[in-house]
């Protein structure tokens, strides 16, 4: 068996089994206790249908709580497999999309298997657009191991998946960097057909704005009222160690995360990609985001939507790792929300 290390156990979360566990067991408790969404308070063990999932892929110190409240809403009644998209933090590659060459990921609670079979189907995947360009290609041993995105949802899957009814599903880790529109419709005319079918589940990993000159992204938006028409003319730059008369940095970093969630929540991967060109919201995510509003909206022409689903992605909880108040700070926003089909 080739597994994948838990290359970032011991650092960005703790190696120990035990004290994993007890700090899992904090997160849901906690989850479980204040989750809410827009349709009420969650029951005990999920939301039915919400097999389409997001949260944060930082240390657990700042993105655990997130990540319990995702993983609590998830319905692992029918999962058999999830297909894990997540961006690419340390090589940028274009026009193809990365799978794992793994048999399985280690995490401090056991191994999660890498489905095999699928990804050999989906390495056969030819683009609609030039036949000789494979859609996904194997992402080497290193590539993989030096990227947290999965490895910080992998101990997470693990602790839902020990209970699932069809015991631990297995895992499809997909890694997007460069993608142009081809690319992206490439990419959703492979995955739709596991649309269809309750035992496929979809988890993005994304965080939201990286905020400060070190993400070399400073936009101040300067009013609440604002909209994706208006939102280009209300953006400004900060110049560096200046703090705005107006709303304070971190509240204006959340304006800009709460329009892009509500984006999301409508469900259209035009709005949101708009969205992105005008903003430049740095969501690291944003890619696989596309992916799957595509893929809802195409899912939703088949099925269309019906009560109680009002929207797409529906939300739990918002946070930031500091609240910015000088434009000399940073600061990274997490999320974390599900769609239910």
């Amino acid at each position: 068996m080739n597994v994948r290390s838990a290359t970032h156990a011991g650092s960005w979360y703790t190696n120990s089994p035990t004290k994993l566990r007890a700090q899992l067991d904090s997160f849901f408790e906690k989850a479980k206790r204040n989750e809410k969404t827009i349709h009420g308070p969650i029951a005990n063990d999920s939301i039915p249908g919400a097999r389409i999932l997001i949260g944060p892929h930082a240390g657990y110190a700042y993105s655990g709580e997130r990540l319990a409240e995702t993983f609590t809403a998830w319905d692992t009644s029918k999962v058999k497999r999830v297909f894990l998209l997540g961006p690419s933090h340390h090589v940028y590659f274009r026009n193809y999309a990365l799978v794992s060459s793994f048999d399985s990921y280690a995490t401090p609670f056991g191994e999660i298997p890498v489905d095999k079979e699928t990804i050999s189907k989906l390495l056969r995947k030819e683009s609609k657009f030039d036949s000789r360009d494979a859609v996904f290609k194997l992402m080497s041993e290193e590539v993989d191991e030096d990227e947290h995105s999965f490895e910080m949802h992998a101990p997470f899957i693990h602790y839902r998946g020990e209970k699932a009814p069809l015991g631990m599903p297995k895992i499809i880790p997909i890694m997007i960097s460069g993608m142009d529109e081809k690319l992206n419709e490439d990419i959703v005319e492979c995955l739709l057909p596991y649309m269809d079918h309750e035992e496929n589940h979809f988890i993005i990993s994304s965080d939201f704005c990286h905020w400060g000159s070190r993400f070399s992204y400073t936009k101040y938006l300067n009013t609440e009222d604002t909209s994706l028409k208006t939102v280009g003319h209300d953006l400004y730059s900060l110049g560096t160690f200046n703090k705005p008369k107006e709303l304070e940095i971190y509240k204006s970093i959340e304006l800009l995360d709460r329009m892009a969630l509500d984006i999301a929540t409508k469900g259209s991967s035009r709005d949101w990609q708009e969205y992105i060109k005008i903003t430049g919201n740095t969501i690291c995510g944003q890619k696989p985001i596309s992916i799957v509003l595509r893929l809802v909206e195409e899912y939703h022409k088949k099925a269309p939507r019906s009560s109680p689903v009002d929207g797409v992605f529906n939300w739990i909880g918002y946070s930031q790792s500091n609240p910015v108040r000088r434009s000399g700070e940073s600061s990274v926003s997490y999320a974390s929300g599900y769609v239910q089909l």
